[in-house]
């Protein structure tokens, strides 16, 4: 006998639980102070301010296996994806500024079965809000090297076709995110940049492992 829908939401339970608000609250707390933090960094800065910039990225997104889990007990998943990011920032001085993004990490396609029962039409799409902490090392007039390392404030919905019915559940949680890049300047307030970046999609009592991105965007200083 084929497991319940019922069933089947217990059993990702334990991976992929019903959305939190103490977790989301949580979550927004830590952004909360992440803010505060960058906010007291740039009252101490002595340097002049740069100004504001918004820029664009998109490129290729790669999930960590864990992104099913709880999803399928056995099967196969297509973990390479594309996505895109939105963002803003400040630079205080030449080394140091802040940045918050909006982010698209594409879906994680999956298939098999969950304890027996067919699995089929599997798709997990993650996305979220990152703000992260930016040093850049100025090499020369044009080109740049860049690091960051932030908080990520998370969201997964999936949904496939368990045994003939429907099925679908959205979650979310926070973790760290870092990575680091290379900027190139064109002209004055326009730029490029091409950057590796690692988001984690930890929560508090589950783990779907993280998805990194590789990018290429474009960045305008006002």
């Amino acid at each position: 006998m084929l497991p319940s829908q019922s069933s089947h939401e217990y059993g990702i339970a334990g991976a992929l639980p019903a959305r939190d608000d103490g977790g989301v609250t949580r979550t927004t707390k830590l952004l909360a102070a992440a803010l505060l933090a960058l906010c007291g960094l740039v009252a101490a800065s002595q340097a002049p301010a740069q100004g504001f910039y918004i820029g664009a990225s998109a490129g290729n997104s790669d999930f960590n296996s864990d992104i099913a889990s709880g999803l399928i007990t056995s099967g196969t998943v297509d973990k390479k994806s594309s996505g895109y990011k939105l963002f803003v920032g400040y630079e205080f001085n030449q080394h140091f500024g802040a940045e918050i993004a909006y982010v698209d990490l594409g879906s994680a396609n999956y298939s098999g079965s969950y304890f027996g029962a067919p699995v089929t039409g599997g798709k997990v799409e993650v996305w979220g809000l990152n703000l992260s902490a930016v040093g850049t090392l100025p090499l020369n007039s044009t080109f740049a090297v860049f690091g960051k390392v932030g908080l990520f404030a998370w969201e997964a919905k999936s949904k496939d076709t368990t045994g003939g019915f429907p099925f679908s559940d959205t979650v979310s949680g926070g973790d760290f995110s870092f990575g680091a890049g290379l900027r190139v300047r064109f002209f004055k307030n326009l730029s490029a940049r091409v950057e590796w970046e690692r988001f984690g999609l930890t929560g508090y009592d589950y783990d779907l492992g993280n998805a990194d991105m590789l990018s290429v965007g474009i960045v305008y200083n006002f």
